[in-house]
Parts: structure tokens; sequence; C-alpha cells
């Protein structure tokens, strides 16, 4: 007997037993693992895929290209949409490394890397109008070198050039508590004499609301307190962003541009009860009016010019700004009403990045390109600090080691990659970059640091036959370090006050991957990475010389897992039907300098498996769908607290119609049966080398949110 399903965007024809063998089940990652390895070999060797319309997929050796026909029973607003819809993918935004070209994600526009690091592939992606797309690649192998430099699978938009084309959308949001709030985007493409531009605007004002109760126990486990805690959180954004490009002096130049103001508002009240769980007389009320605003913006100019002979040049200047002001007022009244004590945090931030980048490259069909250059940036972070506690009417300051401090970084890189076509089926990718930087500290604390870094990279790439490829790599990269843990910091919401550290480095990574993707003609795909990393001079929280808390360069340790991306189309079965996966699972390993004992890194967070079920009924202008996400456990190790979360698991619905002309309606529900956050802190003295001194759970939930959208195209 034959059942009949579709891998990404292929139906594909196989025996019962081999159906079983690739159901998906959410519920344990290793399962989905498990299966969707077993079933490698059945679709690459034995599947029988109907074919897809020759205007719709373009097969190549290296690529596939899908038309903007094939996106048409999505109906996409935005190229991030289309991006969202193609088969075994899945949008990887970069890593957060130090420099530009590190960090390059899995996606380019027009074969180039947009010109922004704030804003990134999303912003890109997302003010480019779904009719402005003419094709999307779907490229394997060699995707440009440092462009998408280390990516299994590239995808490159290829937008069409001297059309005017927009789009909008609207949206209106209830949350749990019955608030109801707006957000909308516009984005217009359009030529203005030689300067073809693409713009987005958008703006939106949410609400989250968190509430349930806090339990605190001694070291013996007996209930000491308990608080009862509700927290709505408020966040609003507006941003506006840009780029613009013509030919100029033999090449092409792109300007780009991104500005906005983001506030993150959450306004907490806890009532306490003294040794019992909450009742209705609470004994106090512990208030924090929390403000958190930033300003920041960026520019970015690009220029590219064909030197003759597959040769190019491309010369990139970035910079950009954030201007961040937090404060935080905590109030105790004990009992309701008569105020006792209180403190008020402000925290203010100014940084400012700049990057001159320059490669020359050689593009083509030559069997050996070769790409090389450099790089320069300056970093700076401003921080500043102030902490006043109150009891009554006596106010009180209180210092911190590193609260007002400058922050200052010069890098320099230079760099060099080949591509080499070995033979036929078998390629080489290859790269080395020599890093050299020097980071100073001034203010409340000084200190410098000179830092030289050599960064390889080797990747083979082996196409066992047509659809199925193999690649085996190793890289070796320097994390971005954050300069703000340089500085003191403090979280009133947890009673945490952490020191900055001027001695900080950056940590490194060398890593190890082998990617199967396999990719029918027709339309089939799947895509699995096995890695592992090995990490030197992880940044975690410890006790510093000074003896107060902090970051610090704290040892070594290791990461690995696996991510699967795959896609299973179910008709005949269930006309329009789909399925889509995405998991990722892993674990690490870290020797804890406080305890002596092996635990894992900290904010490591695992899995994530997301599983989409949706159906498209073109012809009755309607689609429908659900979705899974499961529960999702972490940790966080501070010098003396253990801190584990549980981020719990999600279910969604949707609808959508187009009836309405040029329109398309959106209504969707989410955190279905509730949303749970749950979280155990555990203390211990003087810190976690010490005794266990008590524990605190936290048990909030978010409720039911219903959204309803409206988005169309001009």
């Amino acid at each position: 007997m034959t059942w009949r399903f579709k891998t990404g965007r292929g139906d594909i024809g196989v025996d019962k037993p081999t159906f079983i063998c690739c159901g998906l089940s959410v519920n344990r990652f290793a399962a989905i693992q498990i299966r969707l390895v077993a079933c490698l070999s059945v679709l690459s060797a034995n599947a029988v895929f109907f074919p897809a319309t020759a205007e719709e997929i373009v097969s190549e050796s290296d690529r596939q290209v899908y038309e903007r026909s094939y996106f048409d029973r999505f109906n996409p607003q935005t190229a991030r949409d289309m991006i969202d819809r193609l088969p075994g993918f899945t949008l990887d935004t970069g890593d957060d490394l130090r420099g530009f070209g590190a960090g390059a994600g899995n996606v380019l526009i027009d074969g180039e890397r947009p010109s922004s690091k704030d804003g990134g592939l999303e912003d890109a992606l997302g003010r480019i109008p779904a009719n402005q797309v003419d094709r999307i690649e779907v490229i394997r192998g060699s995707a440009g070198l440092s462009e998408a430099a280390g990516q299994s699978v590239v995808a490159n938009v290829i937008r069409k050039r001297g059309e005017t084309a927009g789009s909008w959308e609207i949206e209106i949001e209830r949350a749990a508590d019955g608030i109801v709030y707006p957000s909308g985007e516009i984005t217009v493409a359009r030529q203005f004499g030689a300067w073809q531009t693409s713009t987005k605007a958008n703006a939106f004002w949410e609400r989250f609301p968190l509430a349930g109760p806090r339990i605190q126990t001694g070291p013996d486990g007996v209930l000491s307190s308990s608080q009862l805690e509700d927290r709505p959180s408020v966040l609003t954004e507006a941003f506006i962003s840009s780029e613009a490009e013509r030919p100029a002096a033999g090449g092409k130049l792109t300007l780009t541009g991104r500005f906005g103001r983001s506030a993150f508002l959450p306004n907490t009240e806890r009532l306490g009860f003294d040794s019992r769980l909450p009742d209705e007389e609470p004994d106090e009320r512990f208030f924090i009016d929390f403000d958190s605003v930033f300003i920041e913006g960026e520019i970015g100019v690009d220029w590219t010019r064909p030197l003759g002979g597959d040769w190019s040049i491309k010369l990139l200047s970035l910079s950009s700004f954030q201007d961040l002001d937090q404060e935080q007022i905590v109030t105790t009244e004990r009992p309701l009403g008569e105020t006792i004590s209180g403190s008020t945090f402000v925290r203010l931030q100014d940084s400012f990045e700049t990057v001159f980048r320059s490669a020359v490259s050689k593009s083509g069909a030559a069997r050996l390109r070769p790409e090389f250059g450099g790089e320069i940036a300056y970093n700076r972070l401003d921080s500043r600090l102030s902490l006043e506690r109150r009891d009554g009417d006596v106010a009180t300051q209180i210092d911190l080691p590193a609260a007002n401090v400058l922050v200052e970084e010069i890098r320099g890189e230079a760099f060099a990659n080949v591509f080499w076509q070995a033979a036929q089926k078998l390629s080489v990718e290859t790269g080395l970059a020599v890093e050299a930087s020097r980071i100073s500290v001034s203010g409340d604390a000084s200190n410098a640091q000179s830092f030289f870094f050599m960064k390889p990279s080797a990747t083979l790439i082996y196409d066992v036959r047509p659809g199925l490829q193999l690649r085996l790599g190793a890289r070796r990269t320097v994390g971005q370090l954050d300069f703000s843990e340089f500085a003191a910091s403090a979280s009133a919401a947890d009673d945490r006050l952490l020191a900055g550290n001027p001695e900080l480095g950056p940590d490194q990574t060398t890593r190890a991957s082998f990617t199967v993707d396999m990719r029918s003609e027709k339309r089939g795909a799947l895509n699995i990475e096995f890695f592992h990393e090995w990490r030197s001079d992880v940044i975690e929280q410890i006790a510093l010389p000074s003896g107060a808390f902090g970051a610090a360069n704290a040892g070594d340790g290791r990461l690995w897992g696996v991510t699967t991306n795959a896609s299973l189309i179910l008709s005949p079965l269930i006309p329009g039907g789909l399925i889509e996966v995405e998991a990722d699972i892993r674990d690490s390993t870290f020797s804890d300098p406080l305890t002596s004992e092996d635990r894992a890194i900290s904010d490591v967070e695992s899995p994530t498996i997301l599983a989409e079920f949706r159906q498209d009924l073109t012809k009755r202008m309607l689609a429908w769908g659900f979705s899974y996400r499961a529960a999702r456990k972490g940790g966080f190790f501070f010098a003396d607290e253990e801190s584990f979360t549980r981020d719990g698991e999600r279910w969604r619905v949707f609808i959508e119609t187009t009836r309405i002309k040029g329109v398309r309606a959106n209504f969707a529900v989410r955190n279905i049966g509730k949303r749970n956050f749950f979280r155990e802190r555990r203390f211990f003295e003087p810190s976690r080398g010490g005794a266990f001194a008590g524990a605190e759970t936290i048990d909030r939930d978010r409720g039911l949110f219903a959204t309803l959208t409206f988005s169309g195209q001009f």
C-alpha cells in the first residue's frame, strides 16, 4: 500500500512503513531527530515527487529558484513572510560576534549582505514588499564567502528593479486582562530618479500581564513567607528604516539608515504574607516602578564596484549609537498604606560603534575564488549608575565597584578566504582572520588590555548526488563583549546588585559541525546539523577579587546539539495541508570555579521545538492552522544563586481569508490553555561554594491573547 504526503513543497509517495518512520512527535525532541534521520535515505533514494510547475521552481546543481508565483498561495506581504515559507529553511539573523563580517546570517539581498547590524536581516527583509520580490534563490555551498560564511544553506532575495510597490499592516490585540492595543506598519519601495529606495515605518504598543505567587522557604524547606505578584508590562516602539541605492563611480552605492525609540515599562506589585500562603489580609505591599527607555540610530554606506576579470571591491562604513535611560523606584509599605522603606536605581548608558570594512573578491565560475580584506572598528560605552536607599526619612547613597565607567575598544582585523572547487562533487571553503584589539576602562575603575586572536575556518562540501549534500566544517570565533558587564548594575525585581569588572575579555569558540541537506528538484527539503563547540574564557558570574559579585572569564566549557528543519506537505490526504517542524536541542558542561563541580553553561535553553500545521484552501480564499511550541528549560548561575526557569508550552490557532479584495485578514488566538513561567531560585551563603540558605519558587501565568490583523499590498 502506498501513502502520499509532501516534504518541503513536493509530494512524496512511499510505502506504509516508510510513512510511519517519518512520523513526528513534538513532545520528545529525540523522537523527532531519530525519525527524521531515519527518513533521510528514504527521501533521497526512494521518494517519488510530483512535479511542480515550471514557473514556480527552477533547479540547478547548487541552487533552487523559487519564483514569485510560488508564494502566492501564502499571501505574503513582505520578503520576511516569503522567507518563512521556504521549505526546509530557518532564518538565521547572525551570531553575536565581534565585527561585521563574522556575524553574517543566512539571507542575502541581491547577492549581498544588508549593511546593517542593529536592525539586521529582520529589518531589511521587512522593508521589502512582497510585490517587489522577483524570486528567491536557495543556495547550497559557497554563497559569496564572507557575505554568508559558514552557512550550509543561504537564501538570496532578488528584487525587481525600477518598480513601485508597498505593503501595509494594522493589528489590534486583546491581552489576557482585557486591554486592547494597536500596532501598525507600512513599507514603500519606489524609484526616485537614479535612486531605488525602500522605507519601512512601524509603531506598536503592547501589554503583557503576568501574575502568580512567589513562595520563600528556609534552608530546612519550611515556608518563611509568600508574595502574590501582579506584573503588567508595557512595551512601546516606533522605528523608521530606509535604504537607497544607485549607480555611482562605476559601481553601486547603497545608503542605509535606521532610527527609533523603544520603552519597556513593567510595573510590579507584590502583596506579602508572613509565614503563610497568600490570603485576604496581606502584611505588606512591595511596589517597583521600572522605566527603561532607549533611543538608537544607525547609518551605513556601502559601495561595490567590478574591477574586471570577475574581481570586485566592496567598501563599507557603518556607525550606530544608543542612549539608554533606566529608572527603578522601589517602595515598601508595612502595613499597607504606610511607607517604611524604599530605594531608587538610576542607570544611564550611552554607546557608540563605528566600523570600516573593505574586501576584494573574485566571483564567477573559476575553480579558485579568493577574497581578502580588512576591518577597523571603534566601540565606546559610557555607563553611570546611582543607588539610593531610604529607611523612613533617612536616605543613604550606596557605592558599587565600577558604578561609573567609560569603556573603549579599538580593533583591527585582516582576513583572507578561499573557495576551491577541488573536484566535480567536492568543494572547499577556507579562511583565516587575524584580529588585534585594545580595551581600556576609565572612571571608577581603570584597566587596559590588549588581545590578539587567530580565527581559522574550513568547510568541506560534498555533493553525494543531485539534491543530497554533506558538509563538514570547523570554525573558530570570538564573542562580542557586553560592555555593560564592565559597569555595575542593579535589579530591584530580584534584589540583586552586581559589580562591574574592568578585566573582562572576550570568550572564544571552536565549533565543529556536520550537516546533511537534502532537496528535491520537485520541492522536497530536509536539513539536519550536528554540532559540538569548545568554549574558552567563558563569561560567568563569580566572586571578583574585590569580594563583590560580577561577571568574569571563569573557565572553559563545551556545548553540543543538533538542529533540524523539515516540511511535510500532506496533499492529497489533506488538500493544501502543510506541516513544518523546527527543532533544536543542546546540552553543555562547565567546570564551576566556585563549587569545583561540572554544571551547565549559564543561559543555555533547550529544547526549542516548534511544529506548525497549515491548510491553504485557495479556491475558497481561506487558510487555517495551529502551532505548538514545546516547553523550554534553562538555568543561570550567579555567585550566590542558582536560577532555573521553565517557559511553558504554547498553543496557537489562526484563520485567515483574502475574500476582501486586496486585503488579507487574519484572526489568531495564542497561549491557549495559558502560558506558564516557572522559576526556582536557590540561595547560598556566602556563595554557591557555601551552605544552602533557602529557596524561592515563582509560578506565574500569562493568559489568552487574541489578535486581529489586516494587511495588504499596493
